[in-house]
């Protein structure tokens, strides 16, 4: 992308978060453990203990999706939401919430679970290490299978490499391994063969093949290149982590959501790649996506916003009183000018610092 007219303020990439919540009419959640993003309708789920919450604007409101229920992993896949309770796989309709299936896994510890994005889940049991196999080419009737007895290690999160034909698996306890299962075979590898981390919780991949890890030891998301070579952190406790478990990378936003079991709440961490650049970073911190923008402030105070065109026409200002910690605040809030802008200016009002936000 062009860099903007020297008259205009580097721009900042930034990564959206968003650890805090406003209670809705019908519920805020306790006791998480995964989320998952429906693309179809732009919301995410969230277990509740075992019941099923969604919110559609990224935690602002939380409502029941229906009388769902969800313990554990959760995948969407076509028009069907399948989430693992307790024992149970569930399928649910997308549109109604209706329960179209049930299957009874007679697993251990059913935990993790990725799909291939046709009519197969996989799904991980903690407890013994097996790894299965779901047909839900009809979800009034799902079958199973086993796909590895015992991989050897406590599986917990799983993802499925449609193009390699495999599951990525992360493993519980310290120094913890990322396992590759063949779909056809079951034959297991190692990815990593020690990550540094403990406790491995969720795993997901974005649009570009790269693959981000959740782990409780300490609290932190890791990215890996698509061969696993490269690591880097892109989140941790700073960024509201706490026991993060199960995570869901919405490709269409380059969102990924974080299940908290630490603290119940979900955070939403900004990976946008439409030609933003980080190149400046000093606190307090600000982030934005195609919605909105976060703000971290160390203290309270007012912050004044600019709305730019392109090529440097001021189109509109406002401000806000804002609270010390982090406050998520959309675009739309702030008016039409700010909904177009190309370039927002967000700065404290005694001057002390400011951003650029390239959108």
């Amino acid at each position: 992308m062009k860099a903007p007219a020297p008259a205009l303020v580097a721009c900042l990439a930034i990564a959206l978060m968003s650890s805090s919540f406003t209670h809705s009419t019908a519920q805020t959640p306790n006791n998480i453990e995964a989320c998952e993003y429906d693309p179809g309708a732009n919301r995410w789920f969230v277990s509740n203990g075992n019941s099923l919450l969604e919110t559609s604007d990224q935690g602002a409101s939380w409502d029941y999706f229906g009388s769902a229920e969800a313990t554990h992993g959760m995948e969407v896949l076509g028009d069907v939401l399948y989430a693992i309770d307790a024992g149970t796989l569930r399928a649910y309709s997308l549109s109604t919430a209706e329960e179209l299936g049930s299957l009874g896994l007679e697993l251990s510890f059913a935990n993790g679970m990725g799909n291939d994005g046709l009519n197969t889940l996989i799904i991980s049991d903690f407890s013994s290490g097996k790894i299965i196999a779901v047909d839900v080419s009809d979800p009034a009737a799902m079958s199973k299978s086993t796909l590895v007895n015992d991989i050897g290690a406590k599986p917990n999160g799983v993802v499925v490499d449609v193009e390699g034909g495999r599951a990525v698996v992360v493993c519980w306890l310290g120094n913890a391994d990322i396992l590759a299962v063949d779909l056809v075979s079951g034959e297991v590898s190692t990815l990593v063969d020690g990550t540094g981390l403990g406790n491995l919780d969720g795993i997901d991949i974005d649009g570009s093949g790269r693959y981000y890890v959740s782990s409780w030891s300490p609290a932190r998301i890791t990215r890996y290149s698509a061969d696993f070579t490269d690591a880097e952190t892109v989140a941790d406790g700073a960024d509201g982590l706490s026991n993060p478990a199960d995570i869901s990378y919405a490709t269409e936003l380059d969102t990924l959501g974080v299940a908290n079991s630490g603290n119940s709440q979900v955070t939403f961490h900004g990976f946008g790649t439409d030609g933003l650049e980080m190149l400046n970073h000093t606190e307090p911190r600000v982030w934005h996506n195609a919605e909105g923008f976060t703000a971290h402030l160390g203290d309270a105070g007012r912050v004044l916003l600019l709305a730019y065109a392109l090529d440097g026409r001021l189109l509109g200002r406002t401000s806000l009183d804002l609270p010390a910690g982090r406050t998520r605040v959309r675009w739309d809030r702030l008016g039409r000018e700010f909904v177009a802008a190309s370039i927002i200016r967000v700065a404290q009002a005694d001057g002390n610092w400011s951003s650029s936000l390239r959108k």
